[in-house]
């Protein structure tokens, strides 16, 4: 080997010793820097405190090789208070996220409250809305009121000229004309809508026309306009709270009407239709409802004493608590009709023993569900 390449090699060799030494300094910087961090971490860790005394104690086991109970006692001290520290710290981070979570509900549930009294709000303006809409259909309808007693007058005017209470046929067919325009609606009652639609004009015009001592069981004069009673369009009427005795109805149609809390002794609605009127609370006594259509009719707590029921179709009626005194019911259809649970009791005490024999006979008391009962065909 020529000194030449001795000489490179020494250059090499004292490159690569460069190159360790850097490399070895910048071990001891990265040790240094990590050994300062920790010292100045665990400060924060371990507390001032509690790092004093583990100095203490490493510096006399160094030199001593024995430690006193004064550094123990300090040391321990100190651990005992950091880890008392760091556990409530640890409570307090606990508790926290529940505190958190307990504001959450609170204001979720209090948005949930202000929104279910916006959406009651909504509800009683839409309501608002309906019961506008209704009014003034009802105040459009009012209005018919002045041509319905222009008319009621030109009829009391000129039944009085006829001996026979007759019409002529142009006031027969104005008179049947605006019995269909009356139509029913629903109206404002004790701050809220009537639940069903009636004809308020309805009734008045039939109590007005009963009054003026027409009678409807007759026809016009040319006899062009049939019998008044079957023309003139009386459902719906609205009929409550009014005295109606002894009158001529036989055949009228008061389908769907509202005859509550009114009295109708010994009225004649022989082949009448009350096809779901509501009868509740009436009085019927002495009346004739001889093949009268009171299917799904509601009776409930009526007089029917002296009533004359016979082959009146009764199907479904409600007949809860109903007066039978002396009532005649035989070939009356009753089936599905409802009654209260001592029906059968009642009856046979107010019916004629041969009403009762022929009623008992042909249905019985059957419970439908609890405090429901029907009367159903015996088979």
């Amino acid at each position: 080997m020529n000194p030449q390449q001795i000489e490179e090699i020494l250059a090499e060799n004292e490159k690569l010793k460069n190159i360790l030494g850097e490399q070895d300094e910048r071990k001891k910087r990265r040790r240094n820097l990590g050994w300062n961090f920790l010292k100045r971490s665990s400060g924060y860790v371990l507390g001032s405190e509690l790092k004093r005394s583990i100095e203490r104690f490493l510096e006399e086991m160094a030199e001593q090789q024995r430690v006193s109970r004064e550094t123990l006692s300090d040391l321990l001290t100190s651990i005992i208070i950091r880890l008392t520290r760091v556990g409530f710290l640890l409570v307090i981070t606990a508790i926290l996220p529940s505190i958190l979570l307990i504001f959450q509900t609170y204001y979720l549930a209090k948005q949930n409250t202000l929104i279910t009294g916006q959406s009651e709000m909504f509800r009683q303006q839409n309501n608002r809305l309906d019961q506008q809409t209704y009014l003034q259909e009802a105040d459009r309808r009012g209005q018919t009121l002045l041509l319905m007693d222009n008319m009621l007058q030109e009829i009391n005017t000129e039944i009085s000229r006829d001996p026979q209470n007759k019409l002529n046929d142009a006031t027969a067919g104005r008179l049947i004309a605006l019995s269909k325009i009356l139509k029913p609606y629903r109206y404002l009652e004790n701050d809220s809508l009537t639940k069903n639609i009636v004809s308020p004009e309805r009734g008045y015009l039939l109590i007005s026309l009963l009054e003026t001592g027409i009678n409807l069981r007759s026809t016009a004069r040319s006899r062009a306009n049939g019998i008044l009673l079957e023309r003139i369009d009386f459902t719906y009427s609205e009929l409550r709270n009014v005295t109606l005795k002894k009158a001529d109805l036989i055949e009228i149609d008061l389908s769907h009407a509202d005859m509550r809390n009114s009295s109708f002794n010994g009225t004649d609605f022989e082949k009448a239709t009350f096809y779901n009127a509501s009868i509740s609370q009436a009085d019927l006594s002495y009346t004739s409802l001889k093949n009268a259509d009171l299917r799904n009719a509601t009776l409930q707590n009526s007089i029917l004493d002296y009533a004359n029921l016979q082959k009146a179709n009764l199907s479904s009626s409600n007949l809860k608590n109903v007066s039978l005194l002396k009532t005649v019911l035989k070939e009356a259809t009753l089936t599905n009709a409802i009654v209260h649970k001592t029906f059968e009791r009642d009856a046979k005490m107010q019916l004629n023993k041969d009403q009762s024999e022929w009623l008992f006979s042909n249905y019985e008391v059957t419970e439908i569900d609890t405090d429901s009962y029907q009367l159903l065909p015996i088979n």
